[in-house]
């Protein structure tokens, strides 16, 4: 009788509605695809059931206890176009985590790409950019901070999205972009986390990461402030190991998107 059930549940499931699910884009590994039952995600994840919270407090919750490996592709983008785009409805910012956006995305990457890579030997030309984090740091993250040396072909990703960020999107300066772009593309696609990244810095949408030298400076300055008000004896530590400085913030500022969108939520 269940099996019944549950068929029939799955006929009434539009396709285009159900969540893309996660790849590893960037190191090629597998993806636990399971959802346990009372994690409070949707075992049959679509833009209707897919969280089976309804107000923001509450998907903040589900957020901070961490959201399945499988869901981070669709609940990543759809919460980063969620807060770039207020006047959207729910329905609608839930469409980009869908197979209903795929194509738009992929299409959209695909221009992107012919117009900063119209030749593919372009592609193996290009170099790997660090965006102002430092020629040090950069080579952690190719080799050590992302689970080990990036594999050939998610160094290849990670160019395509870098010159993508600064030739299309008109991003220079950003230390907090190449990690970032290394966690987005352990789940997503290249196409998803253009995207996503896209509306991070569109229409200035500041709040979600600094694009520029005298931002980043801004948010060092302003945590540094805070961490002296609200916790002086870490920040006493802090400032003794030369971390609360742009140069010492810069090398701790690695963090799970997770958080990222737990704090958006």
């Amino acid at each position: 009788m269940d099996s019944l059930a549950d068929d029939i549940d799955l006929m009434e499931i539009n396709p285009l509605d159900l969540y893309c699910s996660s790849i590893d884009t960037l190191r090629g590994l597998s993806i636990d695809q399971t959802i346990n039952d009372n994690s409070g995600w949707s075992v049959r994840p679509t833009k209707m059931t897919g969280v089976t919270a309804n107000d923001r407090e509450a998907i903040g919750i589900m957020c901070r206890k961490g959201i399945p490996p499988s869901l981070r592709c669709a609940a990543w983008i759809i919460n980063v176009v969620s807060s770039a785009n207020l006047e959207m409805s729910k329905s609608e910012c839930d469409e980009y985590g869908t197979f209903r956006k795929v194509r738009v995305i992929d299409h959209g990457w695909d221009l992107t790409l012919k117009s900063i890579f119209p030749d593919e030997s372009d592609i193996k030309r290009a170099e790997v950019l660090d965006f102002g984090v430092g020629n040090d740091h950069l080579m952690n993250i190719l080799l050590h901070d992302h689970g080990g040396e990036i594999p050939d072909k998610g160094i290849q990703s990670l160019i395509k999205l870098q010159h993508a960020a600064k030739d299309s999107l008109g991003v220079e300066f950003c230390p907090l972009l190449p990690d970032l772009m290394c966690i987005l593309l352990s789940y997503q696609p290249e196409s998803f986390a253009y995207a996503t990244i896209r509306q991070m810095v569109a229409n200035d949408c500041s709040y979600f990461l600094p694009v520029s030298k005298v931002e980043y400076l801004s948010w060092c300055k302003t945590f540094a402030d805070l961490m002296q008000r609200y916790f002086p004896q870490t920040a006493a530590i802090m400032q003794q190991i030369n971390a609360l400085t742009p140069g010492g913030l810069g090398k701790q500022w690695s963090v799970s998107f997770d958080f990222c969108i737990m704090i958006l939520v």
